[in-house]
């Protein structure tokens, strides 16, 4: 087996893949089995501002009572972030692999205070997944960046742990925003977040959920911006997520300048063992093509390394399909 060890933010992973928030990363001694069938580090399963401010709201039958309803509403922040420390911990006692925490949210909020608790629990990065669905139209996308922003200075200013940020396809310019992110404060970019999307079901004539789990298909979406993106801002590290299933994907995303790939649909339809395939795979296309390292490959299809590549930068169609079918 090649040395498949790879850095991310400063933290070092035993293999390049990380296992994305979900609930594979819920417990303890799953995060465990994870790092024993190869996976280099885990983002744990988000905590969501959603569900918290979800769960307070319920509280406004209280307010009658506002001292009680004011000690409720606390001792649910305390109680779900009480819950989440302690997963850091036990998780960080069962393995020796990186352990990320994550933040699901949307507001500056009390995600600060968490972030810290979260820091000296033993979290070792933060993943911040950030977004909101802009449904007022008149609302400007300058304030909405602006919003995304203020939370990662806020949140990074607080904290000694690298943090990362999983972005959203639905950036004017993705660019701008991944360097203004480093401006804050952020070392890590995902690319991209995968997010709950809603279908129609023509009988009942009702919102149902949209299939769950990814396809190798959609991993296109993020090679290209990572290819740019690592060689525009080469000072901002890079995980590919959304669409890595095999060891290819994960050799792809690589030689398009990622430093790590986070793995979630894959290990649910195939079971753990993936995990050992994908690094196996990984290893094996090494042998066959003089490397010995990851970073020996890592970014050789970037745009720096193939500047001018018409088909890195064209975004129509032009002779895909035959003009007659």
């Amino acid at each position: 087996m090649k040395e498949l060890a790879t850095e991310y933010m400063g933290l070092k992973l035993p293999t390049p893949l990380i296992v994305s928030s979900s609930p594979l990363t819920a417990s303890a001694p799953q995060i465990a089995e994870l790092a024993a069938h190869g996976a280099g580090a885990v983002v744990l399963k988000s905590i969501f501002e959603e569900q918290i401010s979800g769960e307070t709201a319920m509280l406004d039958r209280y307010h009658d009572y506002p001292e009680a309803a004011d000690y409720l509403r606390a001792y649910v922040h305390e109680d779900n972030l009480n819950r989440y420390t302690a997963l850091i911990a036990e998780a960080k006692r069962r393995c020796d692999i990186p352990v990320i925490a994550s933040i699901n949210c949307s507001s500056r909020g009390k995600w600060t205070d968490y972030a810290v608790k979260m820091a000296e629990a033993g979290a070792d990065a933060l993943e911040l997944n950030i977004f909101f669905l802009p449904t007022d139209r008149t609302l400007p996308s300058t304030e909405i960046e602006t919003r995304y922003l203020d939370i990662i200075e806020a949140v990074a200013r607080q904290v000694t742990i690298p943090v990362s940020v999983k972005f959203s396809m639905r950036f004017t310019n993705i660019f701008h925003m991944i360097q203004e992110a480093y401006n804050r404060g952020a070392r890590g970019a995902v690319l991209y977040n995968r997010f709950f999307e809603p279908d129609i079901d023509i009988d009942s004539m009702s919102y149902v959920p949209a299939g769950d789990l990814s396809s190798p298909s959609e991993l296109h979406r993020s090679l290209r911006y990572v290819a740019i993106a690592s060689a525009e801002i080469p000072h901002m590290d890079y995980s590919v997520s959304t669409g890595v299933h095999s060891g290819k994907d994960a050799i792809k995303s690589i030689l398009a300048g990622a430093n790590a790939v986070q793995l979630c649909s894959t290990i649910l339809i195939h079971g753990m063992k993936i995990m050992g395939e994908i690094n196996a795979e990984i290893s094996a296309w090494m042998e066959q093509n003089g490397f010995e390292r990851i970073d020996d490959f890592r970014g050789l299809m970037n745009r720096k390394v193939r500047p001018g590549d018409p088909l890195l930068e064209r975004v129509q169609y032009m002779k895909t399909f035959p003009a007659e079918l």
